[in-house]
């Protein structure tokens, strides 16, 4: 057997185990039923989302590391084209080549600003959700969670301290992200619109909780 039949024989076979496969995850998918599936849909999504936030993560960080050179570049051409037409007694801030030179130095670098601020927004809030995401998993074993919850402007909490708040007694609103600001609050702390809440205890007592601070 030749090396193309050899790879056709083989990606034959390969064919087969994926039809093979495939067939039995069908079979799992019809047994597990609409709530099963559902929930495949779910994680599938979700591992898709994050997927999709690592992907960008990454090309924003691989041009943070290319556009820099092609400042420096652009830089150079702009140093070399000063002096030029510094040489030739014809420079004038508004020769035409050297605006082009400049314009493009200037482009690079507020594109590189850009690219810089969404990296290190994306970057943050990804952190801050795979933390949150971690916990919780450890947490589910134990039949517990923790959520995050911004404080709507409709929440009949806004504007109340946490001891005036009746919360479920397996609850408990560990931290508060005002602004820049981290809180780790007490019972004199007041819950104000658009307040980053921390919730962690017995699951279903942290939704009821993410609920009612949230509530629209």
């Amino acid at each position: 057997m030749g090396l193309i039949d050899k790879i056709k024989s083989g990606l034959h076979l390969d064919s087969d185990k994926i039809s093979d496969t495939a067939g039995k995850l069908l079979e799992k998918s019809e047994k597990l039923g609409t709530e099963g599936l559902e929930k495949t849909k779910e994680i599938l999504s979700s591992v898709g989302n994050k997927a999709s936030e690592l992907t960008t993560i990454a090309q924003l960080k691989l041009e943070l590391t290319q556009l820099p050179k092609e400042l420096d570049a652009a830089y150079n051409e702009l140093g070399e084209m000063t002096l030029k037409l510094l040489s030739q007694n014809v420079f004038k801030n508004d020769h035409p080549d050297f605006v082009e030179k400049l314009e493009n130095a200037s482009s690079l670098y507020d594109l590189i600003q850009q690219k810089q601020s969404a990296y290190d927004e994306l970057r943050k809030s990804y952190s801050e959700n795979y933390v949150i995401n971690q916990l919780n998993d450890d947490l589910v074993s134990a039949n517990g969670g923790i959520e995050k919850a911004i404080i709507s402007e409709s929440s009949n909490v806004v504007g109340k301290s946490l001891k005036e708040i009746l919360l479920p007694k397996e609850a408990l609103i560990s931290a508060i992200k005002r602004g820049h600001q981290m809180i780790i609050p007490d019972g004199n702390t007041r819950l104000n619109t658009g307040d980053q809440v921390i919730v962690i205890g017995k699951k279903d007592d942290v939704e009821k909780v993410v609920k009612r601070l949230s509530a629209s």
